[in-house]
């Protein structure tokens, strides 16, 4: 522990160094009202450092009668040792907690917060029970690091890997700048990188980007560890579920909802608020939409979190409700008892030949349509977190938005209901099941769930990607040969959405989102190693009633 600061408002704010079981020193800032007693310890881990933990709730956790320190993660600012995604957080945080119990302003009682990497280190160490731990608060936080951050259903998440490490590469070169680095070099390949991410986006092969692959070791390593299960599961947290009570905040448009849900429903104990929200945007504006009521303010989201850490630390029963979402169509907040909603009505949805979409089992048919590499889907909107702006508008900007500009389009499939009599709404968990070919040795199947105004309007809701190899799941990977039929389960993650009287429900496929996720190349080569001269166009045909029953199945709940 070094030198104090001068007092701010009654608090006392002083550096201190913690130092892991490999003798590396990680720094961090405590805050603690100045002549207090012990108290529960509030402790925040972030490989951010300075601008962004200017945003944390400090005050309001000290109002709480939190002890709070903000901790630099192994490599990151005033810490020592090497910045590795992921790969330190569980031994570096277990031991962070346990030299919190030692200290003499610290009252035996422990809770952590944040979102995003934030959070994702809370879940590293919850499911080790550690003592002194007595709840958590996570905001947008995966449930697995491959298939679900790096990966999703086996398509490299191209857009937000791109994005994070852009960000994460300019920081860690300002951090090794004011310790005295030349970083000249480095710093122009990131420069030229942000000046044209388009080209970013485009260039192959993927593992091939300087600014960053030479900045952070995890560019290379998640697209080098793409099929190897063994590196994933030792750095994750997948399967070790949260052992301690939380609270875990999601958002309907957040690219790991996914994942949030997923350690809500891993174990007893826990509560879950999903907003309007995307991973970075809780205003209630995400998209082309303006959610009434959706902002985070509007119910107190900072207030309610820190309200649950303080009754988990005292030991009685949380006054917050298990669920509370936000319905989008209906604008308004709902308590729920569970997720999935225990009413649901599950409901299966064909799609047909001739591009309907109902409850009934089509007649037989096929439908086709070719997929290009060289020419992909372009992504619009979506639970997408990206660098860049492909119209100079909103661009990659993640939420609800209108998709007639790709109507043009013939590589997408549409199929759409009839004309809604009534309100129909929809929450929880949403697939597309397709049975379908391709002429080559692996593609992708997309498919999204669009809202069909009676102005025309084609707003997207949600959707998922599958790519035909890891259709079974990552960790068994099954090529697949061209021409035959195989059944694809598209997890399109969840959403709460009342499609109103007069609208329609669409479902579109297709065979790429990009720059959201890679291109598939058709040649059945990990994503990282993919050149230009993979590229093979492909036929893509989808199957109908009795020759195959695609469909989407559609929670719904009764009026």
């Amino acid at each position: 522990m070094t030198g104090i600061l001068p007092n701010l408002d009654t608090r006392v704010v002083e550096r201190v160094t913690v130092a892991m079981r490999d003798g590396v020193r990680l720094g961090g800032v405590l805050y603690r009202a100045s002549a207090a007693e012990p108290g529960p310890v509030l402790l925040v881990r972030t490989p951010y450092s300075e601008p962004f933990s200017r945003a944390l709730p400090v005050q309001p956790a000290l109002d709480a009668g939190f002890v709070v320190l903000v901790q630099d993660c192994r490599g990151t600012g005033r810490s020592e040792g090497e910045f590795r995604t992921f790969e330190n957080e569980r031994a570096d945080g277990l031991d962070t907690l346990d030299w919190l119990r030692g200290q003499p302003w610290c009252a035996g009682k422990i809770v952590m917060f944040g979102q995003s990497y934030l959070g994702m280190v809370q879940l590293a160490v919850a499911g080790d029970r550690p003592a002194g731990l007595a709840a958590i608060a996570t905001t947008v936080t995966p449930d697995d690091y491959r298939d679900g951050l790096a990966y999703r259903q086996g398509a490299f998440q191209l857009g937000q890997a791109l994005a994070w490490h852009l960000m994460k590469a300019a920081q860690a070169l300002g951090d090794a700048a004011a310790r005295g680095t030349d970083v000249a070099a480095p710093m122009a390949d990131l420069l030229a990188l942000t000046r044209d991410t388009e080209a970013a986006y485009r260039a192959l092969p993927l593992s091939d980007r300087p600014g960053i692959a030479n900045v952070l070791p995890s560019w290379h390593t998640w697209l080098s560890e793409e099929d190897s299960p063994g590196y994933w599961r030792d750095i994750s947290y997948a399967g070790r579920t949260p052992a301690v009570p939380g609270l875990h905040v999601g958002g309907w448009f957040d690219l790991f909802l996914r994942g949030t849900l997923n350690n809500f429903t891993a174990t007893p104990g826990q509560h879950l608020i999903v907003g309007p929200w995307s991973h970075v945007d809780q205003t209630g504006v995400v998209g082309e939409v303006f959610y009434a009521g959706g902002a985070a303010q509007a119910i107190q989201l900072e207030q309610q979190q820190l309200r649950f850490l303080r009754e988990s630390v005292d030991g009685v029963p949380t006054s917050l409700p298990p669920v509370r979402i936000y319905v989008m169509g209906a604008d308004r907040w709902r308590v729920e008892q569970e997720w999935p909603l225990a009413r649901t009505d599950w409901q299966t949805w064909y799609l047909g030949a001739d591009g309907s979409l109902g409850h009934d089992v089509p007649a037989a048919g096929t439908a086709e349509f070719v997929h290009d590499p060289r020419d992909p889907v372009p992504t619009v909107g979506g639970a997408i977190l990206m660098a860049g702006s492909r119209d100079g508008r909103l661009g990659y900007q993640p939420g609800s938005r209108d998709r007639r500009e790709l109507d043009d389009r013939r590589d997408i499939l549409r199929f759409t209901s009839a004309v809604l009599t009534e309100d129909v709404e929809v929450t929880g968990p949403v697939s597309v099941t397709l049975h379908a070919a391709t002429s080559a040795a692996d593609t992708d199947f997309t498919a999204v769930l669009v809202d069909v105004h009676p102005d025309g309007r084609a707003m997207g809701v949600t959707d998922g990607i599958v790519r035909a190899r890891y259709r079974h799941g990552m960790d068994t990977a099954a090529p697949v040969v061209p021409g035959e039929v195989y059944e694809y389960t598209i997890d399109l993650g969840a959403t709460s959405q009342v499609f109103q009287a007069g609208h329609r429900v669409r479902v579109d496929v297709a065979s790429s989102n990009f720059p959201c996720y890679d291109r598939n190349s058709g040649s059945g080569r990990l994503a990282g190693q993919v050149t230009e001269d993979d590229f093979v166009t492909a036929t893509q045909r989808i199957f109908f009633g009795r020759m195959g029953p695609s469909s989407i199945r559609l929670p719904v709940i009764p009026a």
